[in-house]
């Protein structure tokens, strides 16, 4: 029984409060693991970073929608039945400069925009993290919990034991959202668009990012030719509203601020164009191989953040290294991560 049923569940980038969000989909999956359908051998749920969208949506309007509403009443009740860790990613925090040195800073901050909410039990401090390793520790099974690099692998900030995994004592897997692996000159550049996307409060600019990223280059299409009305047109008629109502919401956006948000989307498309698995993993080399961190234990590591899903083989450190890109549940069909007994790892569509 055990050698097939999940002991740990792994998602990333549900993108909560953007458009294409598969927010249906999530739901389901989230009430299979209410309704135990992944059996009773399930241990965690683990949430690697995007899931909530702060470059497009504000903590006071997404709090109002019904199906938000439900997603967060369901991680309550899983919450209260088995170990439930988020791990931040670029949408939720600023990631510019040192990230590591600033994490706990940002990662209060992004707590406190939602703890006075009726869901603030799912913004307590205690479960969120920007490091896991997974790992045989004292002759148990631990989930390790860490906000920085130098605090792997012997000083976690906390830990949670996964009973019946029986893992090898050389066994490591490391969990992490994964703009970690941008190169500098990328996160100089596209880390600056999100922090100020995270940090505006001006819905209409969150809202025509929006539309950008995921009508506009998620589609292959052109930005140059997008006119303002031309945006407020499709969105119109992918909301299934008036155009009227379009432009009373954009009242407030000029088109000098519609034209700088063009500008900054062409950068985020060469992003877009570069984040393909090849160029993660040159980078995921040079982070492990980093003589600052001892990170060169490591043999399986699973990300999201690209949103290009897949596993992969490769050499880090001197030896192999199975790496897992856990996919999105945006833009295309979600998928997920399965950790199984003795650490076996599946990638599974929903």
């Amino acid at each position: 029984m055990g050698e097939i049923n999940p002991k740990i569940l792994v998602v990333s980038d549900i993108h909560l409060g953007s458009l294409d969000s598969e927010k249906d989909l999530f739901i389901q999956f989230l009430r299979k693991i209410v309704n135990g359908e992944f059996e009773t051998e399930l241990k965690a749920l683990i949430i690697l970073g995007d899931f909530i969208d702060l470059c497009t949506d504000i903590p006071k309007t997404l709090l109002k929608r019904e199906q938000i509403q439900e997603i967060f009443t369901l991680l309550l009740e899983i919450k209260r039945n088995i170990n439930l860790v988020f791990v931040l990613g670029n949408h939720e925090i600023p990631v510019t400069g040192d990230y590591d040195e600033k994490f706990k800073r940002r990662k209060e901050k992004f707590l406190r925009r939602f703890k006075s909410s009726k869901f603030g039990e799912l913004f307590d401090n205690e479960i969120y993290y920007q490091y896991l390793l997974l790992k045989k520790l004292n002759n148990e099974d631990m989930l390790l919990l860490y906000d920085t690099r130098d605090q792997i692998e012997d000083n976690p900030v906390n830990k949670i034991r996964i009973d019946g995994l029986e893992l090898e004592e050389d066994y490591r897997c490391f969990m992490t959202h994964g703009y970690q692996f941008d190169g500098d000159v990328y996160r100089f550049f596209v880390g600056q668009i999100w922090k100020s996307l995270i940090s505006n409060n001006k819905f209409e600019i969150k809202e025509t990012y929006d539309y950008f990223w995921n009508a506009v280059i998620k589609n292959g299409r052109k930005i140059k030719p997008i006119t303002f009305r031309k945006m407020k047109e499709e969105l119109a008629n992918l909301k299934n509203e008036s155009i009227e109502s379009q432009h009373t919401l954009f009242s407030g956006l000029n088109i000098l601020e519609f034209n700088l948000i063009k500008a900054n989307m062409r950068v985020l498309k060469k992003w877009e164009h570069a984040s393909k698995p090849d160029y993660y993993f040159d980078e995921i080399k040079r982070f492990l191989e980093d003589d600052e961190y001892d990170l060169s234990k490591i043999n399986h590591l699973i990300y999201g953040h690209s949103h290009h899903k897949g596993m992969y083989k490769g050499t880090v450190n001197g030896h192999s290294i199975e790496i897992i890109n856990d996919g999105s549940w945006q833009h295309m069909h979600p998928s997920y991560v399965e950790i199984l007994n003795r650490g076996k790892i599946n990638l599974k569509s929903l």
